[in-house]
């Protein structure tokens, strides 16, 4: 299955953000021409999730998870 933005809609009207354990990480792909990055999650109970991060997005996540882990050590 091709991960694409599109169509790509929030199943909730909840306020609360969406929490969930991850077991594994499935895929990484580059999406949209480049522009986006789409991350096939493997949900601890074994549903699968799908992320979708602008390349702005994945980077400053890089950053901020490279700090926090090397702060850890």
């Amino acid at each position: 299955m091709r991960l694409s933005a599109r169509g790509v809609q929030r199943m909730s009207s909840d306020d609360a953000p969406d929490a969930f354990a991850v077991g594994r990480v499935i895929s990484v792909e580059l999406i949209d021409g480049g522009r986006t990055l789409g991350v096939r999650l493997e949900k601890a109970d074994g549903t699968e999730a799908v992320v979708l991060l602008p390349q702005s997005v994945a980077g400053d996540l890089h950053r901020q998870m490279a700090a926090v882990l090397s702060s850890a050590g």
